[in-house]
């Protein structure tokens, strides 16, 4: 495999472990100590991921309940632990972590008349 195809494994992996958890880029840069920007350029193979970073990252990652199988020719796989899951199930059901622009308006019912005011 050459070295792009690694690259965009590990790229694929990191994102996949870390949205399965639930952080964001910005959560996940703050717990490894580095500048979201990096997490970015990284996840988009605009910078390329040091091997100390990526070292870290699985540690993290692993500590938290995701593993890796990185040494499969044709695939790839992120193992998801009973701990991730839980880690993810209570990051999904904790309010305090919605985005507010994106919060369910409560039994708010749209009249004819708003939606005639609509069109």
């Amino acid at each position: 495999m050459d070295d792009s195809l690694h690259q965009i494994k590990f790229a694929v992996l990191l994102r996949t472990a870390r949205m399965a958890i639930g952080w964001n880029q910005q959560e996940f840069a703050d717990l490894l100590g580095v500048a979201k920007s990096s997490i970015t350029r990284m996840e988009t193979l605009e910078m390329a991921m040091p091997s100390v970073f990526a070292m870290r990252a699985m540690e993290l990652l692993h500590k938290h309940g995701i593993d890796f199988d990185i040494f499969s020719l044709g695939a790839t796989s992120v193992i998801i632990t009973d701990k991730a899951l839980q880690i993810a199930k209570d990051r999904l059901e904790d309010v305090t972590l919605r985005r507010s622009d994106l919060s369910p308006k409560r039994n708010k019912k749209i009249s004819k008349k708003t939606v005639d005011e609509l069109n």
